[in-house]
């Protein structure tokens, strides 16, 4: 028998969300190239250990501007994961005509809604502007605030602080 999708009220969702979660499996050091995206993933937990959540990241080889991170919640029950929050980088216009106000053509956060969850759309369809990042790392420093995961940084270290494409000693 088939479980049917789970209702979620706005609340719920924004509880999810905020709930402070505790690193049960950490990302790996490096991120692992996979089909032209570094990828990366991490478990999460909240504090008794009765709610469960995967998180990724993704990043594009080419456009390293063009990613995405964020939390799943996995509800146990057979009904379904559901994306809570997607962090991400500009990557282009996503509908038939250009338009400039377009959230997806510059950094921006598709959060997860009730009321498309219960139209049966993609919980997380819609999205909106986010002045908070401007690029990878400041996006995973977000998402940390944002899904209270306090004490991750020392988990992200080699992503929060970014990379210079030149050793020090090169330095001008």
């Amino acid at each position: 028998m088939a479980v049917s999708p789970r209702r979620y009220t706005q609340d719920e969702i924004d509880d999810l969300i905020a709930l402070p979660k505790i690193v049960t499996d950490p990302p790996r050091r490096d991120m692992r190239l996979d089909r032209g995206h570094q990828r990366n993933d991490l478990r999460l937990t909240n504090s008794d250990g009765k709610l469960h959540f995967r998180a990724f990241l993704r990043r594009n080889e080419d456009f390293p501007e063009n990613f995405s991170i964020g939390p799943i919640f996995l509800p146990g029950d057979g009904s379904g994961e559901l994306t809570l929050l997607r962090c991400n980088g500009p990557h282009g216009i996503t509908n038939e005509s250009f338009d400039p106000d377009h959230p997806h053509v510059d950094y921006h956060v598709h959060r997860a809604g009730a009321a498309l969850l219960e139209a049966g759309l993609r919980p997380e369809k819609h999205s909106s502007p986010c002045p908070d990042f401007a690029s990878f790392e400041e996006a995973v420093q977000y998402f940390l605030r944002t899904t209270n995961i306090p004490g991750a940084e020392a988990f992200f270290q080699a992503f929060a602080q970014g990379s210079l494409p030149f050793d020090q000693d090169q330095a001008p």
